[in-house]
């Protein structure tokens, strides 16, 4: 996923590494060398309370 797909994409399903998970948010940060990049936070559908930090190029919208 890009910049661009994460606003259609909030609160909707994606999938990261096979399993599906609901896109709660997008984070940008800026690494030690002051480079700008993206963090995708997911919710996993099976356990309410677990909120897992991935690349948002890792991420696969599902059609």
């Amino acid at each position: 996923m890009n910049i661009s797909e994460v606003k259609r994409n909030l609160e909707r399903t994606v999938l990261y590494n096979g399993a599906e998970y609901i896109l709660t948010g997008c984070i940008i940060r800026r690494s030690i060398t002051g480079k700008f990049y993206y963090q995708a936070e997911i919710k996993d559908l099976n356990a309410n309370s677990a909120l897992l930090y991935c690349r948002l190029e890792d991420l696969e919208v599902i059609t």
